[in-house]
């Protein structure tokens, strides 16, 4: 399971479906008593399909201003590691291209820990505690690949 189930809630959960339950069935609150333990194993069922159920990854937005030329076209790429040539081995993004007040590119990033990236003007961020930090020199990020 991914997540914990909170039991206090579960609780709540199974006394509402009884009271429902006994609503539909026009019932007195002590015949419907009887109904508990049906309607715990309901609550449990949908607390652990809920716990079970996958999170969405969470992601951060970067934007960049672009010109028109090829040469001034913004770029963000993962760094997988070294590189004997380029220095850093890259996996180049895909942004989405837009118009607000000038030429911008939109990178959605997924927040994965560790996870290193690096723009088209030597900015460098880098994943850590779940957030999108910045790095101010090449020496600190070249240190997380050594």
């Amino acid at each position: 399971m991914n997540k914990q189930i909170d039991k206090a809630n579960l609780f709540r959960n199974a006394w509402s479906i009884v009271r429902h339950t006994a609503m539909g069935l026009d019932l007195t609150p002590e015949c419907a008593r009887q109904f508990f333990g049906a309607a715990l194993r309901k609550a449990w069922a949908q607390a652990r399909a809920e716990a079970a159920a996958p999170t969405a990854p969470k992601t951060a937005m970067l934007t960049f201003h672009t010109g028109k030329g090829r040469r001034d076209r913004a770029w963000l790429a993962r760094v997988t590691g070294t590189d004997a040539r380029f220095g850093f081995a890259r996996q180049f993004l895909r942004g989405q291209e837009f118009w607000d007040n000038g030429n911008k590119v939109r990178f959605d990033i997924e927040l994965v820990e560790g996870a290193a990236f690096e723009d088209n003007s030597y900015g460098y961020y880098v994943v850590r505690d779940g957030a999108l930090g910045e790095l101010a020199d090449k020496a600190a990020f070249t240190a997380l690949f050594a």
